[in-house]
């Protein structure tokens, strides 16, 4: 961030100022978490459902932070606004309008679609890394508070920006375009996830237009051609567009995806304007993942990045944001695939898929262990039903359905012949890191659920790795 004092901060943001502010002290950092500030921070105390940062002003203050923003007087150096989320949002665009300036040449990448848009982004932040400073999201910070978060971090040498747009309702991704608008917008793609919150994919896919429409002047769009829902949205582009996927048509074309003895993705990427193309060996999990390879791609190619230069940035790339498709083997014998971050349908049928193929081409046996796929709507049960009966063709050896949201899965790889013998039911992940190791020889497992549901914990237990997200 470029520094700021607490007077231009505070007019930024419409913020009184209490007495106790140093008007002196530099300010060149952003937290919502106290435990996280220190020298130059500002930490903004937001309400959250189990804590009130109010509460911890007088810790992030006794760490060093110069100044905190508050929604309620508090005693301490602090700029008082109407509503802290709402500052925060003003203050990340105004530090990256002023960073913009400074830096002259920066480039914001804003990513969106309902399914891989942190694996998309890690691997667009691997690529651009390579060609000048990057800052990007951390995890999947793509909401009202993360992205703000994200793109404070910019400064008078940053080159690139890249940051994830995620939506539970529509306005929401406008809303975060208006924060960071992007000089390059991706769509990925329009999957059921949310579809509880919208109504439809028909919503879906106008919420994910609204990146678009917050493009910068003279932007580029970068659309993904396989999904017929993106592919309309070439309609409403703007004449920059760069589009990709597996389609004859699209301009960033992926060819001869497969994987490895070992699961591992490599593929070939062409430009089919320049000719250029290249291949890439990846160390990532699973054919569904090639699509976010070759958005990447195509991203960077809006950037200015040519093909051969950002595949070569990709080559060996492994999984960057933790429980997304890692594959870990145990001292035992089995190995687990993690991918247990979050849920919806699509990487559902994904996931298995890949598990699928891993245990075939291995002569190994497989474990499926799901929990609930969230925020579905009325079309939950349905789902759940399907992904059961779609289980239940991949010669499991057992499939663990965990949450008693999740029990259609079971009911429906019962009635899709599945064995009742090898279907299990947990009503909660106490226990069940423990009941795994037990049952797990030689298998492959693989964890999968929503965020809610817990099931990261049960892939950390296995994994050996501390219970943290």
């Amino acid at each position: 961030m470029i520094p700021w004092n607490p007077a231009g901060l505070a007019t930024a943001i419409g913020a009184r100022l209490s007495p106790e502010v140093n008007p002196g002290a530099v300010l060149t950092d952003v937290v919502i978490d106290s435990r996280l500030a220190g020298p130059g921070a500002v930490f903004v105390a937001l309400a959250g459902q189990k804590a009130d940062g109010l509460d911890f002003v007088a810790d992030a203050v006794a760490k060093g932070a110069p100044l905190a923003v508050v929604g309620q007087s508090v005693p301490g150096p602090i700029a008082l606004v109407d509503d802290p989320v709402a500052a925060l949002g003003n203050l990340a665009e105004l530090a990256l309008r002023r960073a913009r300036v400074a830096a002259r040449d920066m480039k914001v990448i804003g990513l969106t679609g309902s399914v891989g848009k942190t694996t998309t982004k890690d691997l667009l932040a691997r690529i651009t890394a390579t060609v000048g400073p990057t800052v990007a999201a951390e995890g999947s910070f793509n909401n009202h508070l993360g992205v703000p978060l994200t793109v404070v971090r910019a400064d008078r040498d940053t080159a690139f920006v890249v940051v994830e747009m995620g939506a539970n309702h529509e306005g929401e991704i406008a809303a975060l375009a208006r924060i960071a608008p992007p000089d390059v917008g991706v769509v990925l793609g329009v999957g059921k996830a949310h579809v509880g919150e919208f109504g439809s994919r028909e919503a879906i896919a106008r919420a994910k237009a609204e990146l678009l429409a917050g493009l910068m002047p003279n932007g580029a769009a970068v659309l993904n051609m396989d999904d017929p829902l993106v592919r309309a949205m070439a309609f409403g582009a703007p004449e920059n567009l760069i589009t990709f996927g597996f389609d004859d048509m699209a301009r960033i074309r992926g060819l001869r995806r497969g994987l490895t003895a070992g699961g591992r993705l490599h593929l070939t990427i062409a430009d089919q304007d320049t000719r250029e193309s290249a291949r890439i060996e990846t160390g990532l999990v699973g054919r569904h993942l090639a699509v976010n390879v070759v958005a990447a791609v195509a991203a960077a190619a809006a950037a200015g990045i040519a093909v051969p230069a950002a595949a070569a940035a990709l080559d060996g790339v492994t999984a960057v944001s933790p429980h997304r498709m890692a594959l870990v083997d145990l001292p035992g014998g089995a190995t687990v695939l993690d991918d247990s971050y979050n849920a919806n349908p699509e990487s559902v049928v994904a996931a298995l898929e890949t598990l699928a193929r891993l245990a075939k081409k291995a002569g190994r046996g497989a474990i499926a262990v799901l929990g609930e796929m969230r925020e579905l709507g009325q079309e939950a049960a349905a789902e759940h039903t399907r992904i059961g009966r779609f289980a239940a063709r991949q010669h499991l050896t057992r499939l663990v359905v965990v949450g008693r949201a999740a029990q259609n899965i079971a009911s429906g790889a019962a009635s899709n012949g599945m064995a009742g013998k090898d279907i299990e039911f947990w009503p909660d992940v106490e226990g069940l890191a423990d009941h795994l190791k037990s049952i797990a020889g030689q298998e492959f497992v693989l964890i999968k659920g929503s965020h809610g549901t817990d099931l990261w914990k049960v892939a950390d237990s296995l994994i050996g790795e501390d219970a943290q997200c």
